[in-house]
């Protein structure tokens, strides 16, 4: 690895069998402004009923994309985030709430909502060392 190549890396898989153009996600509120120690609740609602895993990602101010965790028939949390993050999703599969307890500023950025069918999962950041 070389400089030039240092950077946050997406793998994705899929069947192949089917193609989706994708759902509409929609979150809210827009924008949220937190004292450190509150909690902060955000949105999400996606418009396809065939889509049955809802994830989350932060991208902080000063990193890459990263997976918080996802719900499909349980919740799974990435081993950074198992505290102080909790996502629910309603039975409908449309919508997913993720409450961030006792905000610090560590946990500032921007947050993401995505839906897809349920496959495996994974993401990791690779730095140059």
């Amino acid at each position: 690895m070389n400089p030039t190549q240092e950077g946050v890396y997406y793998c994705a898989a899929r069947e192949g069998h089917s193609l989706s153009l994708g759902a509409l996600v929609t979150q809210w509120p827009r924008t949220v402004t937190a004292r450190e120690g509150e909690t902060v609740t955000l949105n999400c609602h996606q418009d396809d009923k065939s889509l049955d895993m809802m994830l989350w990602y932060i991208q902080p101010h000063q990193g890459g994309l990263t997976l918080i965790g996802y719900n499909q028939y349980s919740t799974t949390y990435e081993d950074k985030f198992k505290s102080g993050y909790n996502i629910t999703k309603t039975p409908d599969k449309m919508n997913s709430t993720l409450e961030i307890s006792s905000m610090n500023p560590t946990q500032e950025g921007v947050y993401y909502c995505a839906a897809r069918e349920g496959h495996s999962v994974r993401e990791r950041q690779i730095s140059r060392t």
